[in-house]
């Protein structure tokens, strides 16, 4: 039975410049004596939008027209919608978190121990705005201001699979080691919380290859194809954590992965196929289930699936 190891890998606050391929490789040989042959890191977003500079005070952003009517709309800080705007395609859809609380909808004691820091947040954050950024769905484009200093923002890296190829690069010509790099970010689930998922990823398949298979019985499988990264990214945030816990790095060791000089966006769809998708749903459907579900169907293709 094999055994895989999830080692956090703490790290000192990471300022614009530092090299944050150094840090990892001197914090895991602190922590377990060094990285190995056969080993994977699961880098935080937020560690390297920092690392890269990639944080914007917002006293500096100058809101367009268009931040500002989502301003007066969403009562979000039109600076904030603005670093939103330029970092995304598009906007799907607006949810509204605080309403949904206050109808109860959102149960605030079960999401947090200090409902009263909850409701206060949302005063702040009445809405949260879901857009597409690079043929994925993200919460305010991945924008966020936590664990930063008062009144500023982080974004993304325009390629976050270049991001996680450039780390693997700089890591291999410190240890010899090639070794994969996951990298993470924290999106919400409608009603659930939050959870950790790959945004970005180099040196792995990202997907298990296993689709018709045959299972215990012989019998080819439906299932298979895993999102491995996703499931590394979720792993990982159990040292991780989402506030103060230090740890923006995870070490897997014992995880058996398929090698690739490939990331997340050799396997993204694209708008055109996204499309054709929906178009063949929506036919396909209507043909099996009738005009009756078109109505009711057609409201589920458009909740974005990472809230759900």
């Amino acid at each position: 039975m094999g055994t895989v190891e999830l080692i956090g890998l703490p790290l000192p606050e990471i300022h614009p410049g530092e090299d944050l391929a150094s840090f990892l490789v001197e914090s895991a040989i602190s922590v377990c004596g060094g990285l190995r042959p056969g080993d994977l890191l699961v880098v935080s977003s937020k560690v390297i939008s920092k690392a890269l500079g990639l944080i914007v005070p917002l006293a500096e952003v100058q809101p367009s027209p268009e931040a500002k009517r989502l301003a007066t709309k969403t009562g979000l800080d039109p600076r904030f919608l603005e670093v939103v705007l330029k970092n995304s395609e598009g906007i799907v859809c607006v949810i509204p978190l605080r309403v949904l609380a206050e109808e109860g909808i959102l149960d605030l004691a079960k999401l947090t121990t200090e409902p009263e820091k909850g409701k206060a947040l949302l005063e702040q954050f009445p809405y949260e705005i879901f857009v597409i950024r690079r043929g994925q769905i993200y919460s305010s484009a991945g924008v966020d201001a936590s664990n930063l200093p008062p009144n500023h923002v982080s974004f993304l890296p325009l390629d976050l699979d270049m991001a996680a190829r450039d780390l693997r690069e700089k890591v291999y010509k410190l240890t010899g080691f090639l070794i994969p790099v996951v990298i993470s970010d924290t999106e919400y689930t409608l009603g659930l919380g939050s959870q950790e998922v790959a945004r970005g990823s180099y040196g792995l398949k990202p997907i298990a290859g296993k689709f018709g298979q045959p299972d215990r019985f012989g019998r080819p499988k439906f299932g298979g194809a895993d999102l491995i990264v996703h499931e590394l990214a979720s792993a990982a945030a159990l040292l991780m954590g989402q506030t103060s816990e230090g740890i923006p790095a995870v070490l897997v060791r014992g995880f058996k992965y398929e090698a690739a000089e490939e990331g997340m966006g050799d396997y993204w769809l694209g708008e055109a196929k996204l499309g054709r998708i929906v178009k063949l749903i929506l036919r396909e459907s209507i043909k099996v289930l009738g005009w009756k579900w078109l109505k009711g169907g057609i409201k589920l293709l458009l909740i974005p699936s990472n809230i759900l």
